[in-house]
């Protein structure tokens, strides 16, 4: 396939990586101490930064919702197959320029046990960030990070208990080891321990023994589900059945195929919802042996009637896995009242008003509040929630400021104290941040408080996709 054709997929344009030799960077990071001018407030202080670094420079559309910087969601049309064959490039690509070629230190098996409050964060120049956070709310940069990816990272996924980081690339499913002081250790002798599905969405069930992977299938190239096996080194075997085709669309002679925009799986632990774009919402029933089911017909709850082109991204469940929220592109935010089985009913008030782009949905750790993150609007936007009827209210200071330019994706810290937000856009004059972390006001309920921020790496970083350690307790 011309590069051409792989740029105008993916809405990349990647340099050249760096070399490696024996597995090991010869580029080596630089730690940048001491006082920084003004000028240089994009790059923080203690940060560690690739020398020659991979880098992609992405075009995201300030105006459009994205699936992950730099791939475009290409809805219910043949491009979706042109899409595929560029990211299987980019991974062929990669390999070529050193997708083998990780941050030392390799391993194969189990790692301490992990502790502490960590955020890590998928770039698209091919490295992933890690950063601890204080109980202050202090970022401080972990060792050796950012670690070379070797390709870009779309989504990540944390164990329960800390002691694995799954990153999905256009090349597969890779493991890192999650060390005791939050460092990362790339497993699997630096190859895929996944490669039959591209994942745009990634999640560990609530026992840690299975990993759910929604994205293309690698041979189908539509739409479907890995299920995977936990070995105790952190290796995936994929389930009979898997990956799980997924909803293709209704009454049309040619199937659509779309990338899947979200997944969840519920705190019970036995329905699992995915985001199809604008061919809904899919539910499926979770077993406690990892078996996922469709039932006999796909159950689906279609995008808002009410709406122009809408479209399903973002989704949260509260801890009750009560009621079902969803980001809607040109809707709002949808509350559903989840059934027994996983039907979805909505409730009274829904949908909600949110900002431009409602791209992701989070419930705190308390269920008290739920926020949208607005792509387009550069800001998040908060409700109180009624935990008995679901119903919601707009948080006094609504919306807040994401801190950045186009906000992709968020995640509470496993204290349950801050709630970081990663954001896409270009930093620099226009005052983007990478990484900004929120607290919870002491003095309006729910309301968002700016904290710390961190650059995740060597300019242009465009970070895609966020995880956090889970709390222990």
């Amino acid at each position: 396939m011309p590069q051409s054709i792989f740029t105008a997929a993916v809405n990349w344009q990647s340099r050249e990586s760096d070399t490696f030799l024996g597995g090991e960077r010869r580029a080596c990071g630089r730690r940048l101490v001491g006082a920084l001018p003004a000028a240089a407030s994009a790059e923080r202080r203690g940060a560690v930064y690739p020398s020659g670094a991979a880098r992609h420079t992405l075009h995201p559309r300030e105006n459009e919702p994205m699936l992950g910087r730099g791939m475009r969601l290409l809805a219910g049309g043949n491009r979706t197959a042109v899409l595929l064959a560029g990211l299987c490039l980019a991974g062929a690509l990669a390999g070529l320029a050193g997708c083998k070629g990780f941050f030392m230190p390799q391993g194969n098996g189990p790692p301490p046990s992990a502790g502490g409050n960590n955020l890590y964060v998928a770039n698209s120049n091919n490295y992933i960030a890690g950063f601890g956070v204080s109980a202050t709310g202090a970022l401080t940069v972990l060792s050796n990070s950012p670690y070379n990816n070797g390709i870009s990272a779309i989504s990540l996924a944390v164990t329960p208990k800390n002691s694995y980081l799954y990153a999905s690339t256009s090349n597969g499913i890779y493991e890192y080891a999650i060390n005791s002081d939050g460092s990362l250790t790339v497993q699997n002798s630096g190859t895929p321990v996944a490669q039959d599905v591209i994942a745009t969405a990634m999640q560990v069930d609530s026992t840690g023994g299975y990993l759910l992977a929604a994205g293309l299938g690698s041979a189908t190239g539509a739409q479907s589900i890995g299920i995977y096996q936990i070995g105790s080194t952190g290796a995936l075997t994929p389930l009979g059945g898997s990956p799980l085709l997924l909803y293709q669309g209704s009454g049309a002679s040619t199937p659509s195929t779309v990338l899947p925009t979200a997944m969840l799986i519920t705190p019970s632990n036995s329905l699992v919802y995915v985001s199809l774009a604008n061919l809904g919402v899919q539910v499926l029933t979770l077993s406690s042996g990892g078996g996922l089911s469709t039932g006999n017909s796909p159950t689906i709850l279609p995008p808002s009637s009410k709406s122009s082109g809408p479209a399903d991204y973002g989704l949260a469940s509260d801890p009750n896995s009560k009621f079902l929220f969803v980001g809607e592109l040109n809707t709002g935010l949808r509350v559903l009242s989840i059934g027994t089985t996983g039907a979805l009913s909505e409730i009274s008030g829904s949908p909600y008003a949110a900002g431009t782009g409602p791209k992701g949905v989070m419930v705190d750790p308390t269920g008290a509040y739920v926020y949208v993150l607005n792509y387009g609007g550069n800001n998040i936007s908060g409700f109180s929630l009624n935990a008995a009827s679901g119903q919601l209210t707009a948080i006094s200071g609504s919306p807040f400021s994401s801190g950045g330019l186009a906000p992709v994706a968020m995640v509470s810290d496993s204290s349950k104290k801050y709630l970081a937000v990663v954001n896409s856009g270009s930093n620099g004059s226009n005052g983007n941040n990478d990484l900004q972390l929120f607290s919870y006001s002491t003095t309006t309920p729910g309301a968002l408080v700016a904290g710390s921020t961190a650059t995740t790496g060597s300019d242009p970083t465009n970070p895609q996709a966020v995880a956090a350690t889970h709390p222990t307790t």
